[in-house]
């Protein structure tokens, strides 16, 4: 369990890479919750499509297969090699929703995404810097990208050019894995064009009405920009539909706690 605790959420006006919908820094009340050392496995996710007989969602936005052949992608066929310990990738927002659903009812017990704050606060495990290991980037700490936007790259513990075993970096100070890096990891949150007027209890900001899910932590092929604990992503992009956008970028990780929380509103 992640210990209850606050933190200020978002990024100062100083931070290198920051963006405008990182403001205003807001401090968060956040519960007490448990999650998921790692991102969901490859391993865990064909135990899913396996017990639910659920087909492969095909087609993702990015992959590492042609263009010709993007449309043919799921999560067994990305055009890069994955072994079953790492983050199973290619997974829309509907289905990492079904995967929780599937795993409550497997387990007896309410499983959920994480609201974006939550995912912030346990990213950060204590830090106040714009990377849970300090305010430079370093692929010693985690599998991302290169400098300049948009490709693998390798150096110090990071030999990855594509997704990484979990696991394969050090723990935050929480004991979680890949917070920073490798896949982003969907949240149960709309996305706002600000912090402002979001709820300062840590629950979500959602809607069914709303057409961009936030995504956290960045990915392999991603800037040092974009795996800091404050950054944002959302998808789809535009003309696409959210419940259905994939990419060999997004995955999931899962949280738990006694109660579900609450939905919030916040402005756009």
């Amino acid at each position: 369990m992640l210990p209850a605790g606050r933190f200020v959420m978002g990024s100062p006006a100083t931070e290198q890479g920051r963006k405008d919908d990182e403001s205003p820094p807001t401090q968060i009340e956040v519960r007490s919750f448990a999650m998921g050392q790692t991102d969901v496995t490859r391993r865990q996710w064909a135990a899913f499509v396996a017990d639910t007989h659920r087909p492969d969602g095909i087609g993702c936005a990015y992959s590492g297969l042609s263009k010709g052949e993007a449309g043919t992608a799921s999560w067994r066929h990305l055009g890069f090699a994955q072994r079953d310990d790492d983050p199973v990738v290619c997974v829309s927002w509907s289905e990492a929703q079904a995967y929780v659903d599937w795993l409550s009812r497997k387990m007896g017990r309410p499983y959920r995404l994480p609201t974006e704050a939550e995912w912030e606060y346990a990213a950060r495990a204590g830090s106040v810097t714009a990377y849970p290991w300090g305010d430079e980037p370093s692929h010693d700490f985690a599998n991302y990208g290169a400098d300049a936007c948009c490709t693998g790259a390798t150096g110090g513990r990071d030999v990855w050019v594509n997704t990484s075993p979990v696991k394969s970096f050090a723990p935050n100070a929480f004991g979680l894995y890949d917070m920073i890096g490798n896949a982003w990891q969907w949240t149960q949150d709309c996305y706002t064009a600000s912090l402002a007027g979001r709820p300062k209890d840590a629950s979500a900001v959602d809607s069914a009405e709303c057409k961009f899910r936030v995504a956290r932590g960045g990915t392999w092929g991603d800037t040092p920009a974009l795996i800091r604990s404050a950054s944002r992503n959302y998808a789809p992009p535009p003309n696409l539909v959210v419940t259905e956008y994939r990419s060999a970028g997004f995955g999931l990780r899962i949280v738990s706690s006694d109660v579900a929380p609450r939905s919030g509103s916040a402005k756009q």
